[in-house]
């Protein structure tokens, strides 16, 4: 799908904390184990960028949710959907160039 894989991605998690892993250029490269918490940015950008990633947890309890800020945002909203899916989810937003 992309034409140029030279640009980096730029990865932004929301919601709850949760375990990213980066991998190589194999499946039989070990990870590396990076910590995400609501907010976060990671850029995948060179060598970086081929590699295989993934999220293999999230935590969902309440005292590791760590969504303060969003909650500070949304409890002054009448719709509080959103508030409420992100104590117990995660949001991944991927920006990457396509064409």
């Amino acid at each position: 799908m992309e034409a140029d894989w030279s640009k980096p991605i730029v990865s932004m998690s929301l919601g709850c904390k949760a375990i990213f892993l980066l991998g190589g250029k194999t499946r039989e490269d070990d990870p590396i184990a990076m910590f995400l918490r609501s907010g976060d940015v990671v850029l995948m950008a060179g060598e970086a960028r081929e590699c295989f990633h993934g999220v293999p947890r999230i935590f969902t309890d309440k005292d590791s949710a760590e969504i303060t800020p969003l909650e500070l945002h949304f409890s002054r909203q009448d719709d509080c959907f959103l508030l409420e899916y992100l104590r117990s989810s995660r949001i991944n937003i991927n920006i990457r160039q396509v064409f």
